[in-house]
Formats: C-alpha cells, structure tokens, sequence
C-alpha cells in the first residue's frame, strides 16, 4: 500500500513539476530572458508575488519544517499522505489550468526543448537518489526546481552571448559592403511595430526594401536579418529598436548604422527597467546621437516625453502631428474622421494639402502611426497618388486592433500582440462608436515602477466612462482598476476570470450592436475560444 501511494504521489509530483517547467520557461521568455525583468515581475505583480509567496507555496514550506516533528513525534504514514494531498491539490490544479485555458506554454524550438529536458533529467536524478526521506525530497526539489532552470538558462546564456558576438560581427562586415544602404530606424515606447510596418510598405512603391521582423528587434535579431535576408538589391533597411536598458540602441545603432530616426512616443512603459522617465527618454535619445552629421529625426509632436527632445536635436528634424497644436508640423492630420472599420483624414505634408479616405484601419491612434511613413514617401520622391493607393491596400496587423464577427453579429477587437497605456486608452476611445455593451478584456500593464497605481487608476476612470464590463486576465492592480471606476460613479461590472469563463459570458450575452476588445497577451486565450470571421478577409 505505501509503494502505491508513493509511486501514485511521484506521478502527481512530476507532472506539476513538468507544468512548473513550462510556466517558468514561458515566464522567461515573455520578460526577454533577462533577470532584471524576472525579479521586477516577482517584485512588483501580485501574480509574480504567489509564485514565492503564495499560500500554495507556504504550504510546501510549512510542509518541509514540519517534517521534523516526525523526527520527534513519529508518524511518517501521516506526513506522506500530508504530502500526497499537497501534490493532488497541485495536479488538480494543472488540470483546471488546462481546461480554463490559463496554462501558458513556452515558445517550443530546439532550444527551449533541450532546456526542458536538461532541468526535468536533473531533477529526475535528485528524485532517484534521495537522501532523506523520499517525501520530503520531493518537496526539496520543487522548491530547487525554477533555482535548477534558472541556472541552466545563465549557462545556455553565457554561450548565446558569445554566439551572439560572432553574429554580430558578421553582420557587421556584411553591412559594410553596403555603402548605399538607407537604414531607417523606429524607437519609442509604443506603436514601433505599426510605424516601421507602414513606413516599409509606403517605402517599398518605389525601394528595395528590407524590414526586420518584431520579434527580431534587439541587437541579435537585427544581426541576423542583415546576416539571412539583406542582398544587393536591397536600398532600404526599416527597423524597430527595443530597448530595455541604456546603451541598447547605441548597439544596435552600432550595427545598423541609420540615417533616418522616427520616435513614435514615450510613456512609462519599462519605467521599472529603467528606474524613472529621464532614464527611458534618454535611452531613445542614443538614436540620434550615432545618426551621422546629415541625419534626419522625424518626432511625434502629440508627445510631450518627445518633444522634450526637440531642443536638444542638431540635426535635421520634421515633427508629424495628428492634434493641430503648436503649428510646427511638417506633416499634419487634420479633420479625422472614425467609423467602426476605416478611418479617414486630411494630411497636410511639404505645403500641400490631400485626402484619404477609407483606410482600412480602426482607432485613431492608427493616423499618428501612418504619419511618418506617407511623409518619407513623398519626402523620398514618391508620388501622393500612388502612396495613397498603397495605403488603400493596408488592413490591419495580427494581432493588432483587427476586426472580426462572430456569427451572432458581435465586433471582437484583437489588440493582444501587445498592451501599454496608449493601446488601451486608444482602444476604450474606439468603443464609444457602439451603442450596444461594450467588453474590455484586459490584461493589467506591468513595468510600469512606482507609477503603477496611478497610471491602472487613470486607466480605470477611462474604462469607467465607456465601459460596460471589464474582465481581467489576472489579479494585478485589480484595486486601482476598481478604485478609477468607482470614483467615475461607473456602473461597469469589473471581474476577474478565466479564458473559459471570459468566452461562454461573450458568446452568451453579445449581440450584433455589442463590441468586445481584448487587450494584452493574455486577452488572447479568451479571444481564441470565441468563433468568428475577420471582417477584412483573410
């Protein structure tokens, strides 16, 4: 009876062992692999706090220090069944993960699999040679299981980094041969990815050109797109820049060598990377500090972070607007009209005054976004007819504010490529279109340091004033969230629910005129459940 039990403690044990694997590894991988993100998100999210001191944790603690009153007082039989029910409760707890759509799996490569593999062998050959009572070693080893991966990530680390010098070098030596190269670089907090995506299709009417892919946008990846895709055809190189401490742009600067900056926005996204707002200004600002003497910077005229730049720029540089404040802009929005799907606007560039009509794209953050591509486009020598029949062609990225229908009617937003303070502000300011109930799922922001409270309270009252319902991914700044839509005397119903729950509510209760937007990664889970068409094809 006592093997059965161990063996059948053993299975329950290995299989949250293999689950806690997994979640850690995503876990790594969503904060780029890098300590200082680990610790911010353990620090700072409640979520990250019950990984170490959650209730479940303290049980298997409590668990360890009291396997020595068996010492004592006897009664091992006691203390693994104990250990067996902790071990149940995990396991059960696995599965309901699964079933509710919360489990997050990692990004499976060669890799990722080779570290799984590694940390669960280790572990497998601590569980086999036990040198204390079997149960209480296997309480051990969970606690040493994410020290075990977090050690054999350091050394997969040491070795990418060298890898990655040699990379890097290459690339380098590569680019040299390329003395004609216009490299053009996108920096800023937010909407990097929407900007360099239209500034490389306006561009591409007329160029080569050659984009980096988002998730290559550090030194390596940059590297290794110059490396792989960059030929002697190419005359453009359109990149976007992320950086996640000072000197990171410098280096990949460094690499690229750009000519042309664009600064899309800065906000207190990663303020707990960086420790405070002049720290994450200044980091952008290493763009035009290695643009060479003819440089030119291209800055968002809507952000104050930005334009607190503009004094210290010495090289050439042209403000893009979409407020008509100040009357400095070299290209400016104007009359900007938002439908459900299109958006439409006058653009005022170079003295001359045009129209779009119709662009496939919905909120109207996306008119700031298209801003700096339709000015180097004609900048650039490309005519307005022919931008504008490009842009006519531009629907909305994955992931990235995108329409669909579900069958009952119901508009469903997926904006979970990415979430930050201006994507969800920009989002709730879309939903007053609809008169019907307006959803938000939303995944609380992080990183944002000591500005957390008051930036998810001012996201709050936002929400507070157009929504009807917000559900949220997990339980991060759940009080501030409340607390903003409590003082807008808001009747929106704030809760915090699974995947599933998310997805039978929204199937169940919406309708034609309703809209639901899921914002962060998270969202994406509850989004995926949820059947529905795109409302601009495939």
């Amino acid at each position: 009876m006592a093997e059965i039990i161990f063996w059948l403690t053993s299975l329950f044990f290995f299989s949250f062992l293999i689950s806690n694997t997994f979640s850690w590894l995503n876990l790594w991988g969503e904060k780029d692999f890098k300590f200082s993100r680990i610790l911010i998100h353990l620090i700072e999210t409640k979520k990250g706090r019950s990984l170490v001191l959650g209730w479940e944790n303290a049980l298997k603690w409590s668990a360890i220090f009291l396997y020595s009153a068996t010492i004592f007082l006897g009664g091992d039989f006691y203390y693994h069944i104990l250990v067996t029910l902790v071990y149940l409760y995990a396991f059960i707890k696995v599965i309901l993960r699964i079933y509710h759509r919360e489990f997050a799996f990692p990004t499976l490569s060669l890799n990722s699999l080779l570290i799984i593999f590694i940390a669960l062998a280790f572990s497998a050959v601590l569980f086999v040679f036990p040198p204390l009572d079997r149960y209480l070693w296997m309480l051990i080893i969970d606690r040493l299981h994410p020290f075990i991966l977090a050690l054999i990530l350091s050394i997969f680390l040491v070795f990418f980094d060298f890898r990655q010098d040699t990379i890097i070098n290459r690339a380098i030596d590569k680019l040299e041969k390329h003395k004609d190269l216009l490299t053009i670089s996108v920096v800023g907090s937010y909407a990097k990815g929407s900007t360099k995506e239209f500034i490389a299709r306006i561009l591409a009417i007329k160029f080569n050109v050659l984009e980096n892919t988002t998730p290559f946008s550090n030194a390596l990846g940059i590297a290794k797109t110059i490396i792989s895709r960059l030929t002697r055809d190419t005359q453009l190189f359109v990149i976007e820049m992320n950086d996640y401490k000072p000197h990171d742009i410098y280096e990949m600067s460094n690499i690229a060598r750009p000519k042309i900056a664009v600064i899309t926005g800065i906000n207190d996204e990663k303020i707990s990377v960086f420790g405070n707002i002049n720290k994450i200004i200044d980091s952008k600002y290493e763009i035009v500090e290695t643009l060479p003497r003819d440089g030119i910077v291209l800055l968002n005229g809507d952000n104050l972070n930005v334009m607190s730049l503009y004094d210290r720029i010495r090289h050439k540089k042209f403000i893009f607007s979409s407020s008509n404040e100040g009357g400095q802009a070299a290209i400016e929005a104007e009359n900007i009209k938002l439908s459900k799907f299109s958006v439409s606007f006058d653009v005022r560039v170079l003295g001359r005054r045009y129209r779009l009509s119709n662009i496939k794209l919905i909120g109207g953050q996306n008119v700031e976004n298209l801003l700096p591509g339709i000015f180097l486009g004609l900048y650039l020598g490309i005519d307005f007819a022919l931008v504008r029949k490009e842009i006519s062609k531009i629907v909305p990225l994955p992931q990235t504010m995108n329409p669909s229908r579900t069958a009952k009617g119901t508009v469903l937003i997926n904006d979970t490529y990415n979430s930050h303070i201006n994507s969800v502000k920009g989002a709730v300011k879309y939903m007053k279109l609809y008169k019907g109930k307006t959803i938000l799922i939303l995944e609380p922001l992080t990183e944002l340091g000591k500005n957390a409270y008051q930036d998810h309270l001012g996201l709050g009252k936002e929400i507070g004033k157009v929504c009807d319902y917000l559900f949220l991914t997990n339980d991060n700044y759940y009080k501030p969230l409340i607390s903003g839509i409590a003082q807008e005397k808001s009747l929106c119903l704030a809760q915090v629910l699974p995947p599933v729950k998310i997805a039978k509510f929204i199937e169940k209760n919406t309708g034609v005129s309703d809209v639901v937007v899921f914002e962060g990664r998270e969202a994406y889970n509850s989004f995926s459940l949820i059947a529905s068409e795109p409302v601009f094809g495939l």
